[in-house]
């Protein structure tokens, strides 16, 4: 019995000799145990506030769907038109049409302009030397494959005509250029540091 006594009293001299500090954190905690559920919902609330106001993080692009089978390693398409007033068709496609992914470049006079993962436009006034009307009726399929000289070999052995072998051209393609039946012009492209 006297040993339960001890301790009771030395329990008593020990929570009278807690610091201040130590009483106002538990009362603080035994306070916030006690809150009503409509204050811990205001905080709530100021935290998404808080979490609201940051930026979200920008989703990472879907990844481009795969090109279906063919026979010449197809990757994307592009269509090159000429023309006679870059600056409206700028202003239409970018400004009005929304279509952000640009770029012009002033060596060609030429507006690219990307319009989905395997889908783009090109403008630039006639080429001289080039046989481009003026202006044209049809655009020029541009076709990007993963071996110019291999579909082109592919191709020709199938008996598909075209204007001449591939070559290397300065906008930094190598093209092979030839004819659909009804006379469209059509170009097999792909960027020179791609070129095996």
């Amino acid at each position: 019995m006297p040993a339960r006594k001890k301790s009771r009293r030395s329990a008593a001299k020990k929570s009278r000799s807690a610091s201040p500090r130590k009483k106002g954190a538990a009362k603080r905690r035994a306070v916030a145990k006690k809150r009503p559920a409509k204050a811990k919902g205001k905080a709530k609330k100021k935290a998404a506030r808080k979490s609201s106001a940051k930026p979200a993080r920008r989703a990472s692009a879907p990844a481009p769907p795969p090109a279906p089978p063919n026979a010449i390693g197809f990757m994307t398409q592009h269509m090159d038109y000429t023309t006679h007033d870059i600056d409206a068709l700028r202003r239409f496609y970018v400004d009005a049409l929304g279509f952000k992914d640009f770029s012009y470049d002033t060596n060609f006079h030429y507006l690219y302009v990307r319009t989905g993962h395997s889908s783009s436009l090109g403008f630039m006034p006639p080429m001289p030397g080039m046989g481009e009307p003026s202006p044209a009726k049809e655009p020029t399929l541009y076709i990007f494959v993963a071996d110019v000289d291999r579909a082109y070999a592919s191709l020709a052995a199938k008996g598909i005509h075209f204007e001449g072998p591939p070559a290397d051209m300065p906008w930094g393609h190598r093209v092979v250029s030839t004819v659909d039946p009804e006379g469209r012009r059509v170009m097999l492209a792909a960027p020179l540091a791609a070129k095996s």
